[in-house]
């Protein structure tokens, strides 16, 4: 090093040259923190912590307390008041009878997924295209009207969209199409859980659309493609992560609504046998208006009316923890998908 004192005159010159905007601030002095602002530092970490550990905390109870009145109805605890069932009389019998001691629940298992499944089928495209519309296409005062649209279905009670379904869909469908026919079933149940998820799969989709760089639309169309084969063959693809996030987070809501399901299914937990009994012609129509039943909606409907420790109430509490551990399972495949999104 050049430790010469005509070196050493050179580096105070140059600052003297610079800007005063460029040139350093002296620096702070110490920042010493008070004993008390110490103690609320570590007070507030301790409430965040124990805030968090709550959450945990009844997240585990929930789950311990639907383990241990689930389970019950497998096990000879004590406070049972009638026999030990067998997992496969549970969950592979399609015969709900409790006053004859029969405890199938397959029809409400089956009558929960073809609800949800049909009510994706229908909700899923329309919310993916309104997402598309939406980010790509409107004009900005349409993009905003339908977003407040969307937050507003959102906001809805679904006891609301059960009375919709009950006192105008339902006389509709059975004037118009089944010649005074009762209407009830899985058709009117997934067109009202449709209604319900869209909103979440659209602002959801929304926002993938939107997050997607700019220079995949533009490039798409620089090579000559048409708007509608950018966005099929390039927008969708890039955002498909987000959009199976969109339709699973739908479909975990959908699985767990009971009230407007309740309200339009028509509660027969002996479906499968009636459609069986049917004699018309019309199989798909007697599949799709059979009065059904799911396991939040016989959950509703029984639960408080069953006597505590009986097998018929160890029954619907295993039901309440496989539902628990459904949504579970929908949760994790969402945090999946996104971790598939990052990489």
């Amino acid at each position: 090093m050049n430790d010469s004192p005509e070196s050493s005159l050179v580096a105070p010159a140059l600052l003297l040259e610079l800007p005063a905007a460029d040139r350093l601030a002296p620096a702070p002095p110490e920042f010493r923190q008070s004993r008390f602002h110490r103690l609320a530092d570590r007070w507030s970490h301790l409430v965040f912590l124990a805030c968090s550990l709550l959450v945990v905390a009844l997240i585990g109870g929930i789950l311990f307390f639907l383990a241990a009145r689930g389970l019950a109805a497998f096990l000879p605890l004590t406070g049972n008041t009638g026999r030990t069932l067998s997992f496969a009389e549970v969950f592979l019998s399609t015969d709900w009878a409790p006053s004859s001691d029969h405890f199938g629940i397959l029809p409400f298992l089956g009558g929960s997924l073809a609800v949800t499944g049909l009510a994706l089928l229908l909700a899923a495209p329309t919310g993916i295209l309104t997402g598309v519309f939406i980010a790509k296409l409107a004009p900005s005062w349409m993009r905003s009207l339908m977003r407040q649209v969307m937050d507003l279905l959102v906001g809805i009670p679904s006891v609301v969209y059960g009375i919709f379904g009950l006192t105008i869909i339902l006389p509709l469908v059975s004037h118009s199409f089944l010649k005074d026919a009762p209407a009830s079933g899985f058709a009117i149940s997934a067109m009202i859980l449709s209604v319900m998820i869209v909103p979440t799969i659209v602002s959801l989709a929304t926002d993938a659309f939107e997050g997607l760089p700019l220079s995949l639309d533009e490039g798409s169309q620089a090579l000559g493609s048409s708007r509608w084969q950018a966005i099929w063959h390039v927008l969708i693809p890039a955002a498909r992560p987000r959009l199976l996030t969109a339709c699973v987070l739908g479909l975990g809501r959908a699985i767990g609504e009971a009230m407007a399901v309740q309200m339009v299914i028509g509660n027969n937990p002996q479906w499968i046998a009636l459609m069986r009994e049917f004699t018309d012609r019309a199989p798909f129509l007697r599949a799709l208006f059979t009065p059904a039943a799911t396991l939040t909606t016989e959950l509703v409907q029984e639960l408080p009316n069953t006597p505590t420790g009986s097998p018929w109430n160890n029954v619907l509490f295993a039901m309440g923890l496989l539902l628990y551990l459904l949504t579970m399972v929908l949760i994790l495949a969402t945090r999946r998908f996104g971790r598939n999104e990052v990489a």
